[in-house]
């Protein structure tokens, strides 16, 4: 891996103090133009906290602005061009160990990255760079849905136990049997998001986005985008479990290629997917709720933080 010798300089920035290839200082925040890669750095000798995947460039800023009020910020770029934004803070965990102090602290390490492409496989590819480059002990999918129920409001915030991949099917001259395939959370997650939602109440009325909540339970995840509230796949996962909340099209793969990975060296332990609500998955979708429903999951992705890390 490259690295770019990127460090934060104060809220939003991140100054580059390193040289380009060239030898020229250079300087941008992390909206701007990256430099071109530096000399190559060794994989991690330390597995990271946690491993962050984005798919929309609307969510990756909204990740990269809620960590750098946590932490200081980094990045760096592999020679394939993959860009990782990297966060060391503290995490407060008081309430996690036994015989902890409040305000016992401890050094947190996040990194963050955006899928080349939509899509299950391409959640899985980035789910490799994260295990390849950081070995991160847990890896969550931060972005946006949509919703099919009525619980789950525009801005609206569902953290995920549970993602149910619909798209396995069988076709046959009767017609289309669909085999859907539960992935469901490690208990250790199951334990974290039960603390946090203790901590917080449930749902979780947004201190920082008013009117909008969090809320937990099931999601689908398939391969294509969902904008018709006829849809059969609608109907079917209403038929398989009527309390699932939403659709999106990752999250199936970022927990398969989680579980694919069990028991190597750098592979991570557990996952989990916080998605804000964007649309209904129906007719009037379009991207004008991306903005409030990506910075809603970032916050409540970092609110998580201190109990899964």
């Amino acid at each position: 891996m490259s690295n770019y010798g990127i460090e934060n300089s104060g809220p939003g920035n991140v100054t580059i103090k390193g040289a380009t290839a060239m030898g020229v200082g250079t300087s941008v925040t992390h909206h701007g133009v990256a430099p071109e890669p530096a000399e190559d750095r060794s994989v991690r000798e330390q597995a990271w906290d946690a491993g962050v995947v984005t798919v929309l460039s609307v969510e990756t800023r909204a990740v990269i602005d809620a960590l750098s009020k946590w932490g200081t910020h980094a990045v760096t770029r592999t020679q394939q061009g993959v860009i990782f934004h990297e966060f060391t803070g503290e995490a407060h965990q008081a309430h996690q160990t036994h015989g902890a102090r409040p305000g016992d602290t401890r050094p947190v390490r996040v990194t963050v990255t955006q899928s080349l492409l939509p899509g299950q496989h391409s959640a899985g590819s980035a789910v490799e760079q994260l295990r390849r480059e950081y070995a991160p002990r847990l890896i969550v999918l931060v972005g946006i849905a949509g919703s099919i129920h009525p619980d789950a409001c525009l801005g609206d915030v569902v953290v995920a136990q549970e993602v149910i991949h619909y798209e396995p099917r069988r076709v046959t001259s009767d017609g289309v049997l669909r085999r859907g395939r539960a992935h469901t959370v490690t208990a250790g997650v199951q334990h974290a998001v039960n603390s946090f939602f203790t901590a917080h109440g449930e749902p979780w009325a947004l201190p920082e986005s008013p009117g909008h909540r969090a809320l937990r339970g099931p999601i689908g995840s398939g391969e294509a985008v969902l904008a018709d509230v006829g849809a059969d796949e609608r109907r079917y996962l209403r038929e398989y479990n009527d309390k699932i909340l939403a659709v999106e099209t990752e999250g199936a793969g970022l927990a398969t290629a989680v579980h694919a990975a069990l028991g190597g060296a750098d592979a991570a332990q557990a996952w989990l997917v916080v998605r804000g609500i964007s649309d209904a998955a129906d007719s009037h979708k379009d991207d004008s709720h991306h903005e409030i429903a990506s910075r809603n999951a970032a916050f409540v992705f970092g609110s998580l933080l201190p109990h899964l890390t």
